[in-house]
C-alpha cells in the first residue's frame, strides 16, 4: 500500500481512523465475528467513543467502539503504543462497563456476556503470542466453571505470522503493517475505507488535528527525555528513568480518558508537567 509511505498518511492503527472505520456497522459486525470466531447477527452501537463516568468521583473512561448484539456487549480498543498497565486497564474497563450495563432494579444475573478486545500493534505481554485470551478461573480447580460472563482478548499484530487462523492472521498483519492479504474481503473493505478517509482532506484534517501523544509513542519518549534533562535525571539510574516514563505514560492515559487531550501540549513545559503529575497524584 504505497500511500502509507506518505508523511501524513493516517493508518488504521490510528485511534481516530479506527473509530471512523469500525463505526460502520457491517465492518464492526464482521470484525468482532472474526476475532471471536462467532456469528454476530446484528450490531447496535451504544456510541462512537462512548464515555462512562462511574459517579462524580470515579475515574471515567472513553471506549473506542462500544456495541451490543445478540445479548452480548463488545468493547473494541485500538492500542498503537505500548501500554504499561494493560492488565489494570482491562480490569477497570470491565468494572465501568458492568456499571453501565447493570441498571437500577436489575439483578446480577441480568448482566450480559461482555467482551473486551484490545487490538495492539506491538506485543503488550511479551510472550510472542498473536492472541492472549483471559477469562477468570479457579486456581485450585481450573475445570471448575465460574459463570462471570466476561472474556478479555489482547491481539498482538507483531505476531501475525504465528496465527493459525487465516482470517485472523490477515487482520493482524494489516494492523501491524497495513498490508492487505489478497482475497481477504474484510481487510480489503477496511483498507478501502482508510484510503477514502485519507483522500478526503476534511476528514483527514480532523483526524490529524486531534492527533495526540496517546497515539505517538516516539513523541511521548521525547517528552520524557526532556523532563529528565530538566530534572537532572539523564545521569541517574535506568531504574529511575523507567519510573519517570511510567508516570508520564500513566498521566497521558489519564488525560485522554478524561477528555483532556488539549492539555497534552502542557507536558512539554516542565513546570506544567510537574503540576499535572501532582494533580493526578502520580
Amino acid at each position: 500500500m504505497a500511500a502509507q509511505e506518505a508523511t501524513e498518511f493516517v493508518a488504521f492503527s490510528n485511534a481516530r481512523m479506527f473509530n471512523y472505520v469500525v463505526s460502520k456497522e457491517d465492518v464492526c459486525q464482521k470484525l468482532v465475528g472474526r476475532i471471536l470466531g462467532i456469528e454476530v447477527d446484528r450490531i447496535e452501537f451504544e456510541a462512537e467513543e462512548h464515555s462512562i463516568q462511574p459517579g462524580l468521583q470515579g475515574h471515567g473512561v472513553r471506549l473506542d467502539v462500544y456495541a451490543r448484539g445478540g445479548g452480548k456487549s463488545f468493547d473494541v480498543e485500538m492500542q498503537a503504543q505500548t501500554e504499561f498497565y494493560i492488565g489494570c486497564r482491562l480490569r477497570y474497563y470491565q468494572s465501568v462497563i458492568d456499571y453501565d450495563l447493570l441498571r437500577k432494579r436489575m439483578e446480577y444475573g441480568d448482566l450480559p456476556f461482555s467482551y473486551i478486545i484490545f487490538l495492539c500493534v506491538n506485543d503488550p505481554l511479551g510472550s510472542g503470542l498473536p492472541v492472549y485470551t483471559v477469562a477468570p478461573q479457579c486456581e485450585e480447580m481450573p475445570e471448575c466453571h465460574l459463570e462471570m460472563r466476561c472474556k478479555w482478548l489482547v491481539l498482538n499484530g507483531s505476531a501475525w505470522a504465528q496465527e493459525e487462523d487465516e482470517g485472523l492472521r490477515a487482520l493482524l498483519k494489516y494492523i501491524e503493517s497495513g498490508i492487505v492479504t489478497e482475497g481477504d474481503e474484510l481487510v480489503k473493505q477496511i483498507d478501502r475505507l482508510v484510503l477514502e478517509a485519507n483522500n478526503d482532506e476534511r476528514v483527514k484534517g480532523e483526524m490529524i488535528s486531534v492527533s495526540t501523544v496517546e497515539e505517538n509513542a516516539e513523541r511521548r519518549v521525547r517528552m520524557a527525555k526532556k523532563f529528565y534533562r530538566e530534572e537532572g535525571l539523564e545521569e541517574g539510574r535506568a531504574e529511575g528513568r523507567a519510573q519517570e516514563t511510567a508516570r508520564i505514560t500513566a498521566l497521558v492515559s489519564r488525560l485522554v480518558a478524561d477528555g483532556r487531550e488539549g492539555d497534552l501540549v502542557l507536558l512539554e513545559d516542565p513546570e506544567k508537567l510537574r503540576l499535572l503529575l501532582s494533580e493526578y497524584s502520580l
